[in-house]
């Protein structure tokens, strides 16, 4: 059960950094152009609406085939449900950077990735990490659909907790559910007491502009 915990959590964090990588320069663009807000929050917003699960037909077809198998597809079923916390975040992180700052930016004449450096990233990250706890969440509970799949007349499985909790419902095997439940939540709530709290403070104390 210890591996299957510590497989679960790598493929959340996997799932969230693949999120992270598209979602912060995606959602800067959108919440710094009104223009190209305009045109695509529209859009992101529909695609969010499409719930996760109907695309693990299409992720499984795709990638069972392929090195990494229902890896692969489990981590693309979490970032398809967890990525849309993530880049609503990053957006609103975005437009709440004050103009003044901005301006001093402009004036300094600041290079992109000093810009980025100083300013974005620094207002983004109370809002980073408020996503990545929703984002973060999500994956877990992604991970009982994502981890164990019967598809086409058979049943495949990776190594995960999630796996282990729908096995033993598959199976009515209730001891092992209420196990490897408990495991699961312990496991939620060490983390959101911990890494998530630190997270929180640093955002509370060296990140807030006021």
């Amino acid at each position: 059960m210890g591996v299957g915990l510590l497989a679960t959590l790598g493929r959340v964090a996997a799932s969230l950094a693949v999120a992270l990588l598209w979602t912060v320069p995606v959602g800067v663009a959108i919440g710094s152009n009104r223009r190209l807000a305009g045109v695509l929050q529209p859009v992101v917003q529909v695609v969010a609406s499409i719930p996760a699960t109907a695309l693990f037909p299409v992720l499984v077809l795709a990638l069972l085939r392929l090195p990494g198998g229902l890896n692969l597809a489990a981590v693309g079923l979490m970032l398809a449900g967890t990525q849309w916390y993530l880049l609503f975040n990053v957006i609103a992180g975005t437009v709440a950077i004050p103009q003044d700052l901005r301006d001093s930016a402009a004036l300094l004449r600041l290079t992109r990735w000093q810009r980025w450096r100083t300013l974005t990233l620094p207002a983004l990250f109370p809002f980073l990490v408020t996503g990545a706890i929703t984002a973060g969440g999500g994956a877990w509970n992604a991970s009982i659909v994502a981890e164990y799949v019967a598809f086409g007349g058979k049943a495949y499985s990776t190594v995960g907790i999630g796996s282990l909790i729908a096995r033993a419902t598959a199976a009515s095997d209730y001891r092992l559910l209420l196990a490897s439940t408990l495991v699961m939540v312990m496991a939620v709530v060490g983390l959101n007491r911990t890494w998530w709290r630190w997270l929180y403070q640093q955002a509370e104390t060296r990140f807030r502009l006021e």
